[in-house]
C-alpha cells in the first residue's frame, strides 16, 4: 500500500504572511480612516471659516505639507478667494478664476501635481513676492458638488520630506470630496444670514 506523506506544517511567518495584509490595503484602509475623520470632524462646524480652516488643517497634516489654501469661486467677480491661508498672510486672496495653477484647476477641472512650481509657465508668483513665502512645489485639486460643479479648488504647498506624489494627489482629492458638503451646507448658511441682514 502507498502511504500518503503528511503535508509538511506551514511556518508561523507564513501564516504570518498570508494574514496580514497588503501594503495595497493597509493604504486603502488608513485612508477610509482618515475619510471618516474628515466627516466627523465637517460635523461638528456650521460657519464657513471653521469649516474651512479645519480642512486645510486636515489636508495639510495628513500630507505632510507646510501650508494649504482652499479657494472658492465668487460667481459675481469672477475670483477665486481665500478666507483661510495658513502661515503669515493675514488678509482675503483673490485672483481671477483663470489665474495661476489654482485658475488652471478651476477652469480645466484637471488635479495637477507640480514639482517645480517656478518652471511652470502656469504658475502666479505674486503671492510668493508678497509674503516672502517661496513655493517649492504644489498639489491643487478641484472641490466638485454632488452635481458635479466645481466651486473652489484645494492647494496644498511643500512636502516636508520629499516630494508629493500620485498617491498624495488621490489623498487630496478624496478628502475635498468628503469635506464638499459641509462646505457647501456651511456656504449656504452663510448666504442665508447675509439675506437676512439685508432684509432687515
Amino acid at each position: 500500500m502507498n502511504q500518503v506523506k503528511p503535508k509538511p506544517a506551514a511556518s508561523r511567518s507564513s501564516v504570518a504572511a498570508k494574514r496580514a495584509p497588503s501594503s495595497a490595503v493597509r493604504s486603502r484602509l488608513k485612508l477610509v480612516e482618515l475619510l471618516l475623520e474628515v466627516s466627523r470632524q465637517m460635523a461638528a462646524y456650521d460657519s464657513l471659516d471653521d469649516v474651512l480652516r479645519a480642512l486645510v488643517e486636515m489636508t495639510t497634516t495628513a500630507l505632510g505639507a507646510e501650508r494649504g489654501t482652499l479657494f472658492l469661486n465668487d460667481e459675481q467677480t469672477n475670483e477665486l478667494y481665500s478666507r483661510v491661508a495658513q502661515g503669515n498672510i493675514k488678509r482675503e486672496i483673490r485672483l481671477l478664476n483663470t489665474s495661476g495653477i489654482a485658475g488652471y484647476v478651476f477652469t480645466s477641472g484637471e488635479s495637477v501635481l507640480i514639482a517645480d512650481p517656478y518652471s511652470d509657465p502656469r504658475f502666479n508668483r505674486s503671492v510668493d513676492e508678497q509674503t516672502g513665502f517661496v513655493t517649492r512645489n504644489i498639489l491643487c485639486a478641484p472641490i466638485r458638488t454632488v452635481k458635479g460643479e466645481i466651486i473652489g479648488v484645494a492647494q496644498t504647498l511643500n512636502k516636508v520630506t520629499g516630494v508629493f506624489s500620485k498617491h498624495d494627489l488621490t489623498v487630496l482629492e478624496a478628502m475635498t470630496t468628503q469635506g464638499t458638503l459641509a462646505l457647501q451646507s456651511a456656504v449656504f448658511i452663510e448666504r442665508m444670514h447675509a439675506v437676512r441682514k439685508q432684509e432687515m
